[in-house]
């Protein structure tokens, strides 16, 4: 019976889902991609689409730099989201800019890159390096890309309850916000409606809805008075001594 034959997804993703810390999350899948192909070693880089760049997260079977920052033009991850899709480097080794070390002999096989969503924003690259076969076929991209989405959930829930990705996204930056977001959330915190908001930032209105729209993004949450709360948890936030958020009406 083949490697293939013996992996089953269903028992992968419930073995993902096991512990609900953001390492445990990545290694685990990690074992899973490289299990699923029979490839020698992989990584994972989280996302940061604000700031322009992505951090390795997790490796397995493989030195790849872990914990370093990186432009997000650059290496697999890099064409993985340029392209926004599964890619296929023939040969990792002749990426100019890949990250894997020049002794390594992962280098001399070809590698996958695979892109993991969440509400439209990629928040993951799960890099899988050297597969059995000296290739990746169709199939194998596929079943890549089955695996690693459905750990979409596990990676945004390895936080506190009710801000998952907000949590992934503090590992990664201090403050997700621009200025001018930093000013609309703390107008909203004060309980102002758009139109208030706008007077006083001197914004049209749907300027206003842009930036409360890219601020519950970046918290994660549906509604801004999520938003507002899952930025004072998280510390983007403060609040005065004896003050207490309000949520915002209209």
């Amino acid at each position: 019976m083949s490697t293939r034959d013996e992996f089953r997804l269903a028992e992968a993703v419930a073995d993902v889902y096991g512990d609900l810390r953001l390492d445990a999350v990545l290694l685990r899948l990690l074992h899973h991609t490289t299990r699923l192909t029979g490839s020698t070693a992989g990584s994972v880089s989280m996302i940061d689409t604000a700031a322009g760049r992505y951090t390795k997260a997790a490796e397995y079977g493989s030195r790849c730099r872990l914990g370093d920052t990186f432009p997000l033009d650059e290496g697999a991850t890099g064409r993985a989201f340029g392209s926004r899709r599964p890619v296929v480097i023939p040969e990792y080794g002749q990426l100019r800019t890949g990250h894997l070390a020049g002794t390594d002999p992962a280098r001399r096989g070809p590698a996958a890159a695979v892109p993991i969503w969440w509400r439209g924003e990629m928040i993951a690259v799960s890099v899988t390096f050297a597969p059995r076969d000296g290739s990746f076929s169709s199939r194998d991209v596929d079943d890549l890309e089955t695996l690693t989405q459905t750990a979409a959930a596990a990676i945004v829930r390895t936080g506190q309850p009710g801000a998952p990705l907000a949590t992934v996204l503090r590992l990664l930056r201090s403050d997700p916000f621009t200025a001018r977001e930093l000013e609309v959330l703390e107008l909203l915190r004060q309980g102002l409606t758009y139109r208030a908001i706008a007077t006083r930032l001197r914004l049209s209105p749907k300027t206003v809805e842009k930036h409360v729209g890219a601020i519950m993004r970046k918290t994660g949450t549906s509604n801004r008075t999520a938003a507002v709360v899952t930025a004072l948890d998280c510390g983007w936030l403060t609040t005065g001594l004896g003050e207490t958020p309000h949520t915002a009406a209209g």
